[in-house]
């Protein structure tokens, strides 16, 4: 259980962010190089950013649950 857990503490404190950030880092690079698809890179920008908060509250939701019935 201990490598469960700190599989997900890694995954929660490095990897999903800064997964997050590379891809919105570039996203912003195709936008300055390709300036008929701005919108789509927006897009995929919010898209990314609504994916970090979604992955965050699960865990955030996971840890309630723990705390609550563990």
């Amino acid at each position: 259980m201990d490598t469960l857990n700190s599989l997900i503490n890694i995954l929660r404190t490095v990897i999903i962010p800064s997964g997050v950030v590379l891809r919105v880092i570039y996203c912003l690079i195709k936008m300055m190089y390709s300036e008929d698809e701005i919108g789509v890179y927006k897009k995929r920008i919010v898209n990314v950013i609504v994916f970090g908060i979604i992955a965050e509250l699960v865990f955030v939701i996971k840890d309630l649950i723990n705390w609550y019935f563990g």
